[in-house]
């Protein structure tokens, strides 16, 4: 019993987006992100919460999506899954994945909160400004700076995030 609450209040951190705290009452359950139980459907979302908390908090990714996709394979149904591991695709920087997840979560359950509002977080791209022209063009890319810094004096959008190049 003392397992399955101590579960249950480490879905309820990461929901409350404590994932530090939530990580480590994970690994209190699981012991290690290696090989954690994939017996129920309670242990489908802790595996969907924990592999979110894994990629955010220690940057592994790739045990992250491992696990998100385990708790799929348990739970195809629950949308929650599929928004959890969108995030995890976010987090690593993988943004077609992270909209194909979204939208494969969204055809099983439309109605999901949580994966309506990650969608909606991801937002959909601008068509390119001259839309013949390849969206990597030179001319593409210039105007759509163009267009989106005039949205941003507007105030009608943020700035844009930094992306870390790679080297």
């Amino acid at each position: 019993m003392l397992r399955r609450s101590t579960l249950e209040i480490a879905i309820d951190t990461t929901k409350e987006e404590d994932y530090l705290h939530a990580l480590t009452m994970f690994l209190d359950v699981y012991g290690t992100e290696d090989s954690p139980p994939l017996s129920t459907g309670k242990a489908a979302t802790g595996l969907s919460y924990f592999g979110l908390c894994l990629a955010l908090v220690q940057r592994k990714f790739k045990q992250g999506v491992d696990l998100c996709k385990r708790a799929i394979d348990l739970e195809f149904y629950n949308g929650d899954h599929y928004a959890n591991l969108a995030r995890v695709y976010l987090a690593a920087g993988q943004r077609k994945k992270a909209v194909d997840t979204a939208e494969a979560g969204l055809k099983l359950a439309p109605e999901n909160e949580e994966l309506m509002k990650v969608r909606g977080d991801i937002g959909v791209r601008a068509r390119p400004t001259v839309p013949f022209l390849d969206r990597s063009n030179p001319i593409n890319v210039s105007l759509g700076q163009a267009r989106h810094a005039k949205k941003v004096a507007e105030g009608k959008t943020s700035p844009p995030r930094r992306r870390k190049r790679k080297s």
